[in-house]
């Protein structure tokens, strides 16, 4: 199978390559910068990736977007990864996009598409809670239709980028029981929405997520997206993002290896360099070995026939999480205690691995929604 990129992907990675290379330059004092700002990420780098219409990717045509595919959405993220950026592209902009696009109305992707392409928007994902893990159909907030519109109820865990977030997408139950798989609506809420709480935390990556309870919030009826399949939709969404996560996993995974191997051909342990002892070479060639095995994977499921997608993204994503953590451990051993420290890029791009091998399912959950669709 040929996985060389055509002319526009090729152009398309080197466009993100030149702004990663502008914005960080590989300067560690820069990406802590941008995650010391109080919503977790700098805005003006959000508003640098809306310029060059990268937020307008994953969009169709129709949409105001360019219609890329799972090869241009991976062109992106991997070198985002390779650069450590901040920039919420897998967790916030793919999936949230992806949810608005398939369940919204054309005049609901008409009022939040062209804010969200533009880069005025960021979406976030509220769609987990604290007993569900990672069952998607698992919700327990409640939607009581009024005749002004919708109240919501309920808490929701984990919402990825929350305190940056303008809109919240909000899983809630109208009807049935909390694992009932038909009874669930999707729900667009601004984010400074009354009897809206939000309690802010740093994630393991640093960014900023919330808790998010929702006080008998009250929406307009056009806030609901679509009317049925929302569950479908949710599971296709958070595909998506676990495809961007991958390539950001193996992007981040290659710099670790690349800092690693340099790493041990010039620090010296008893009169030699590290990289000239033979269990070095071998651990090192192990890495290499999961790395070219996970772009593979990665390519396989962004080529997969749609009756097989689901299932080819499922063991990518549990692929590349074992593999990018495999080159994470090794970078930190290699570089001693201070590999786990923010000193050194090695600690970030750990931290970054363990966050995204978690992002709305864990290797495991991976592994077993891989085993269901065979």
């Amino acid at each position: 199978m040929n996985f060389d990129l055509t002319e526009e992907q090729a152009l398309l990675k080197a466009s993100v390559e030149r702004f990663c290379a502008a914005r960080y330059g590989g300067d560690l004092e820069k990406r802590r910068s941008y995650r010391a700002h109080p919503a977790g990420f700098d805005r003006a780098g959000w508003s640098a990736l809306a310029d060059l219409g990268l937020t307008a990717l994953p969009f169709g045509e129709a949409d105001g977007g360019l219609g890329g595919g799972p090869v241009e959405l991976i062109a992106v993220a991997e070198p985002l990864g390779q650069a450590l950026a901040v920039e919420p592209f897998a967790e916030c902009l793919v999936p949230g996009g992806a949810l608005v696009a398939m369940a919204g109305t054309v005049a609901q992707r008409e009022a939040l598409l062209p804010a969200i392409i533009a880069g005025d928007c960021l979406p976030a994902l509220a769609i987990t809670e604290a007993a569900g893990r990672y069952n998607l159909a698992h919700v327990e907030t409640r939607a009581r239709r009024t005749a002004d519109g919708w109240v919501l109820s309920g808490s929701k865990a984990a919402v990825w980028q929350g305190l940056a977030a303008d809109l919240l997408l909000v899983s809630a139950r109208v009807e049935g029981d909390m694992r009932d798989a038909m009874g669930i609506a999707l729900f667009a809420v601004l984010a400074d929405a009354a009897q809206l709480d939000r309690r802010p935390w740093r994630a393991v990556d640093g960014q900023v997520a919330i808790e998010l309870s929702l006080r008998d919030v009250l929406v307009p009826e056009s806030a609901r997206l679509g009317a049925a399949g929302a569950l479908r939709c949710l599971e296709t969404a958070v595909q998506q993002a676990w495809l961007a996560a991958a390539a950001e996993m193996l992007g981040i995974a290659n710099l670790l290896f690349d800092a690693t191997l340099a790493y041990v051909k010039t620090r010296s342990q008893f009169g030699k360099t590290l990289g000239s002892f033979q269990v070095v070479q071998h651990r090192l060639t192990d890495c290499y070995v999961a790395l070219e095995q996970a772009r593979s994977m990665l390519y396989r499921a962004a080529l997969a026939a749609d009756a097989d997608r689901a299932r080819a993204i499922a063991g990518s994503k549990l692929f590349i999480s074992d593999a990018a953590r495999q080159v994470a451990h090794e970078a930190v051993q290699f570089h001693g205690g201070m590999g786990v420290t923010d000193e050194l890029l090695v600690g970030h791009g750990l931290k970054r691995i363990q966050f995204l091998s978690r992002l709305w399912g864990d290797p495991d959950c991976a592994a077993a929604l891989w085993a269901k669709a065979a």
